[in-house]
């Protein structure tokens, strides 16, 4: 791990972030439980004043944002289906993690994929600024840096001195992204760290209620690859050490624990010897979402049957059971073999 991500480390273990504004080198720490707490009531504060000053609803914005043609609902499948195609991609680069051509071949649809998911986000946020909730948020931040500021004797900064809206750009542009917390926590020395704290039962000093949001981070993080080296199918170190791969991993696991899940599901559903030996049980759903999860029930060749009997009732419109395709195949099989065993008979 080279010296910028200790830089960073070290900066979440103190818990603040320093910055050099001119002549001045100002301290901004993470907020304590006490800070946050009061924080809220400043919310509430300006989102009631934005409010009354009749300033949109976050919820009401997409209706402005579909006039200005900033967002379709469209955008919203688009997002999902770049969802499913990065899944996809990663699970791709997990199981081609020995071809590295090939996996720098995946990384750079990964990276497309997620720069075409950002735009379509930031256009659909593109006015959270002007809601209430943005309002109130945006307050909320401003108190919080103001509250939490200070020099170096740890005196409270004087903001007739210095902008704190200078303070607020300079730590935008520092912020700590998910790919900075998982080097850190497979690597020294934060690894020594975190395994010895785990024996000892003391960590950063203090009980984890008092720990800050980068500290809280670190540590899921931390945990997260114990679960990974702890696991009976470890992956190994190479997939561990590219973040790509390793979610890949994750989502391999994922499928194949919901798979499990369902197939239990299934076992549950036919117990009953009444149904146990059927080729189909239809059950009732009372709402869309219960029809897709009886859905993901089926297995491969039962969605594919479902599909084709739907291509084909949709081109008939009104179609007899037995004239679906399945089905005269069944019984085509089912009169041969019955031939076939008289046959034998005689």
């Amino acid at each position: 791990m080279d010296i910028s991500y200790e830089k960073i480390l070290y900066r979440i273990i103190k818990g603040r972030l320093r910055i050099k504004l001119g002549d001045l080198i100002l301290y901004v720490r993470e907020p304590t439980e006490d800070v946050l707490e009061e924080s809220y009531e400043v919310y509430d504060d300006a989102y009631h004043k934005a409010y009354f000053n009749n300033l949109f609803c976050k919820k009401d914005l997409k209706e402005i944002l579909f006039y200005r043609e900033l967002w379709t609902p469209e955008d919203d499948k688009q997002i999902e289906k770049l969802d499913k195609q990065i899944e996809d991609l990663k699970v791709e680069a997990y199981k081609s993690h020995f071809d590295r051509r090939k996996v720098q071949s995946i990384k750079r649809h990964l990276r497309n994929f997620e720069t075409e998911q950002s735009e379509i986000r930031a256009r659909i946020k593109s006015l959270d600024h002007i809601s209430c909730e943005g309002t109130a948020e945006f307050a909320r931040s401003v108190w919080i840096v103001g509250a939490c500021t200070s020099y170096q004797d740890g005196s409270k900064c004087d903001w007739t001195k210095c902008n704190i809206a200078d303070v607020m750009s300079i730590m935008g542009g520092k912020n700590i992204y998910p790919s900075d917390f998982r080097m850190i926590a497979r690597n020294d020395p934060w690894r020594a760290m975190w395994m010895i704290g785990k024996t000892t039962g003391s960590l950063l000093g203090k009980c984890a209620a008092q720990f800050t949001v980068n500290q809280t981070q670190l540590c899921t993080y931390s945990s997260m690859y114990d679960n990974v080296y702890e696991s009976h199918e470890r992956p190994n170190d190479k997939i561990i050490e590219d973040d790509d791969c390793l979610d890949g991993w994750f989502i391999v696991q994922r499928r194949k624990y919901e798979k499990d899940r369902k197939q239990q599901e299934v076992d549950a559903l036919t117990s009953n010897p009444k149904i146990a030996n059927s080729q189909e049980v239809f059950v009732m759903a009372s709402s869309q979402e219960s029809a897709n999860e009886i859905y993901d029930l089926n297995d491969v060749v039962g969605r594919s049957t479902i599909h084709n009997r739907n291509a084909q009732i949709e081109e008939a419109g009104n179609l007899d059971f037995r004239k679906l395709h399945d089905i005269q195949t069944d019984m085509a099989v089912q009169g041969q073999q019955e031939g076939l065993n008289k046959i034998r008979g005689r």
